[in-house]
């Protein structure tokens, strides 16, 4: 739940709608992707392999969400429209 209220503070609002739908359409795009992976994953490299490659993502998700991702706490959508 909070990354989507993250999602629907921080575009603005000009392109809000559109956004949201890329933002959807490229979780939904992960976890096809996920659900057909890990399956052919933990038979070829094993199950402690696999979760490495999916820790390592994250942390490279994580990385980019604290560098790249404007704190929105005690911020207005003004404010936070004219951040971008």
């Amino acid at each position: 739940p909070v990354p989507w209220v993250i999602l629907s503070e921080i575009f603005p609002i000009k392109m809000r709608g559109l956004a949201m739908s890329v933002a959807t359409l490229s979780v939904w795009v992960a976890v096809y992707l996920v659900t057909q992976l890990f399956p052919i994953l933990v038979e070829g490299i094993g199950p402690a392999y696999t979760f490495w490659i999916f820790f390592a993502v994250s942390v490279m998700a994580f990385v980019f969400v604290w560098r790249m991702i404007p704190e929105t706490k005690e911020k207005t959508l003004e404010e936070i429209e004219h951040s971008w």
